[in-house]
């Protein structure tokens, strides 16, 4: 009897000495979750603070801004969310972040960053200032653009027939005439494509393909050509492959790069459709001519933003018809 109640004492204290480890192990695992999620608060608060922080910046004029540390480190992958996230540095000036590039860019820059739009630009050296920083700092464009393109009926002579969605245009007769699109060539519409369909051949006929200065365009410029009107800046013979610069004296800025060229004429078969583009490159100010998705080594350089495509059609029984798209980052070229 006694040596079963020794047995039972020693059963007893052992049950209580494995409650106190266990209960110790729970409080133990208790504290150290309870200390975790105080740290991850902690952090989630010093995130949420790190977002909320203002930063000071001086420009290299010596003028200070302040805005938002997300604004900055919007894009983690761009050289200024790295710089401004440390992981590269920036040098300091009594105590604010110094960014020694150029004021008037790097505010623009600001200004695409909060709203996601593109700056309204005061002149085109502030739009080439605003792209500058753009490259520099190598921030992604994602402009948002609902610029569809159409033929501008305002500026169409009466033989040339438009549909309702005024994207598909065709002539019959063999008189000459100037057509201009509803959208100038900027960073919002980047792209023009357009398909032109023949219906027989037309030997030692013209379509030239232009952009214009349309603050000097007349309603009566649609009867005249590229190379007697005022307002025009440059034009491309697209069957007879030649890339021609009109007004010499007044657009003697831009620079021209055009070689050997393959020929045309192939296209131009019975029923057969040439598809044609150009290309706007914001940040080199260039325009590059596309034929059926394949970059063509014809480059016009300098070229200010806000000039309107324009087609000078002297052929008869032809159909132009106009591609809504106007991102050509979207498609693939050669």
């Amino acid at each position: 009897m006694k040596g079963q109640i020794k047995n039972f004492y020693e059963f007893k204290q052992n049950f209580l000495n494995q409650k106190f480890l266990k209960k110790k192990e729970l409080k133990e695992l208790y504290l150290s979750g309870k200390a975790e999620n105080i740290k991850n608060d902690n952090k989630s608060v010093k995130k949420k603070e790190e977002k909320d922080k203002i930063i000071e910046i001086e420009l290299s004029n010596g003028e200070t801004i302040k805005t938002e540390f997300s604004i900055l480190t919007k894009y983690s992958n761009s050289i200024l969310g790295a710089c401004i996230n440390s992981k590269l540095s920036l040098p300091m000036r009594h105590g604010r972040v110094f960014i020694d590039r150029e004021p008037v860019g790097f505010k623009l820059l600001l200004q695409y960053l909060e709203n996601n739009e593109l700056p309204e630009f005061g002149n085109n050296l502030e739009e080439k200032k605003f792209f500058s920083e753009i490259n520099y700092w190598k921030i992604p464009m994602h402009i948002s653009s609902n610029n569809k393109l159409k033929f501008n009926s305002e500026f169409c002579p009466h033989y040339f027939v438009l549909d309702k969605s005024k994207q598909n245009l065709k002539k019959s007769t063999l008189s000459k005439g100037i057509v201009l699109l509803n959208k100038k060539l900027t960073a919002l519409t980047p792209y023009v494509e357009f398909t032109i369909s023949l219906s027989k051949n037309n030997h030692n006929k013209k379509i030239l393909l232009a952009l214009i200065d349309e603050k000097n365009f007349e309603k009566d410029d649609i009867k005249k050509s590229f190379e007697s009107s005022v307002p025009f800046v440059f034009y491309w013979d697209l069957l007879s492959e030649k890339v021609v610069k009109a007004n010499k004296n007044y657009f003697n800025k831009f620079e021209f790069r055009s070689v050997d060229l393959k020929k045309f004429c192939h296209c131009y078969k019975h029923n057969k459709e040439t598809k044609y583009g150009l290309i706007y490159n914001q940040q080199e100010h260039s325009v590059e001519l596309i034929r059926d998705d394949v970059k063509l080594d014809i480059l016009i350089q300098n070229i200010e933003p806000g000039l309107t495509p324009a087609l000078e059609i002297h052929i008869e029984n032809c159909e132009i018809q106009l591609s809504d798209k106007n991102k050509y980052y979207d498609k693939f070229f050669l």
